[in-house]
Order: C-alpha cells, then sequence, then structure tokens
C-alpha cells in the first residue's frame, strides 16, 4: 500500500494499492498531482502512474518482455516527460519517452566473477545548475 498522512493527526488520507501494487517502491508526486510508484511485481515490474483523485491508473509502463527487480527500484519523471527507471536488483538503469521507446540506457560496469551485475540503489537525474558544488558550464 502507499499511503497519503496527516501528520499533524496522524491519520490516514489516501491509500492505494493493498490489490494493485506488490513490493513497491519510490512513490513520488508529481507536480501534475498524480502519484507515480515502482511497482516490483511478481513475474516482471511495472511503473504506474495514478490519479489519486479518481484512482484511475492513467499512465503505465509493464512491456511483456520488459523488466524485472524484486527487492528494489525507484523511478523518476524528469523534466522532459520522459521517465527514468532504475531496475535495482540486475543493475540497470533506462530512460523512455511517455511512448515507451528507450532513448537511453546504462548497465552498471562493476560485474562479478560470475557476471553478475552488482545492483544500483537509485539512480536520479539532476540538472547541471543544480549541482552549485561544479564550475559554471563552459561557453560555447
Amino acid at each position: 500500500t502507499i499511503a497519503i498522512l496527516d501528520p499533524g493527526s496522524r491519520e490516514v488520507l489516501w491509500t492505494w494499492g493493498p490489490t494493485n501494487l506488490h513490493r513497491q517502491h519510490h512513490p513520488t508526486l508529481l507536480a501534475n498531482g498524480h502519484i507515480i510508484v515502482f511497482d516490483n511485481g511478481h513475474q516482471r515490474s511495472q511503473i504506474v502512474e495514478i490519479d489519486p483523485l479518481t484512482y484511475e491508473v492513467v499512465w503505465r509502463h509493464a512491456p511483456e518482455h520488459g523488466f524485472l527487480s524484486r527487492f528494489r527500484g525507484s523511478v523518476q519523471r524528469l523534466a522532459n516527460g520522459n521517465t527514468l527507471i532504475t531496475e535495482s536488483d540486475r543493475g540497470y538503469v533506462f530512460e523512455i519517452t511517455p511512448d515507451h521507446e528507450e532513448v537511453w540506457r546504462f548497465a552498471n560496469p562493476d560485474v562479478r566473477e560470475d557476471d553478475f551485475r552488482i545492483a544500483i540503489w537509485r539512480m536520479t537525474r539532476l540538472a547541471r545548475d543544480e549541482l552549485e558544488f561544479l564550475d559554471p558550464a563552459p561557453s560555447p
């Protein structure tokens, strides 16, 4: 279950997921008021975007021959509308468009001798201007 709580009254204001999600991670409130969540699933993982006012799934990324992260995972909606997905357990991160086209993929280069790729807990994309400790971007 994912929930919205009132910290003052300690009341549960909203819940979703007991029959819809399995071992979910990283629910995030989006600027449009929807909630996006990484659902680990049973046989494959998926990303689900929910409208909390209607409880409707308004977008889902669940390709038939998709991805699987049984115990971890994260998701980030990017400013350009794409979605960054961390398939934690298998050590991959990929970016997809709203139409589910993969436009970028990263594989953790840290691989054990038995060819097991080391997990990535979470990857977050930051804009350069959010990283004030870096030198300014070079002029063209």
